[in-house]
């Protein structure tokens, strides 16, 4: 019988983040993450149990803002508010920023 060759399936782009859920942890601070597309997943980010969790948030806030710059070019901010003692939920926003008008150009004041 003759074999089908192997053929690599590509990986679909993890899409844009919408939300990340933070907890608490021992050795590392497990979190949760939605994006758009439904789509999703979890990891964890090796921090120390008394590590400030303003130092999480932004650890792995910097990770996805990195990826999502350089995947889909788009930037992202995020608004922490805490669910309970031990858990965070970070709502991501897209940052629109507005190119500056060229040089020469008069600005439209209204």
């Amino acid at each position: 019988m003759a074999k089908r060759p192997k053929t690599k399936k590509k990986r679909r782009a993890f899409g844009v983040p919408r939300e990340i859920i933070l907890l608490t942890g021992q050795d590392v601070w497990p979190y949760t993450v939605t994006t758009d597309g439904s789509g999703g997943g979890c990891g964890k980010v090796p921090m120390p149990a008394d590590a400030a969790v303003e130092d999480v948030q932004t650890a792995i806030f910097t990770q996805f803002a990195d990826y999502t710059r350089t995947v889909h070019g788009v930037e992202i901010d995020v608004e922490w508010s805490s669910l309970t003692p031990d858990s965070w939920v970070g709502c991501i926003r897209r940052v629109i920023t507005e190119e500056p008008a060229p040089p020469g150009v008069p600005s439209e004041v209204g």
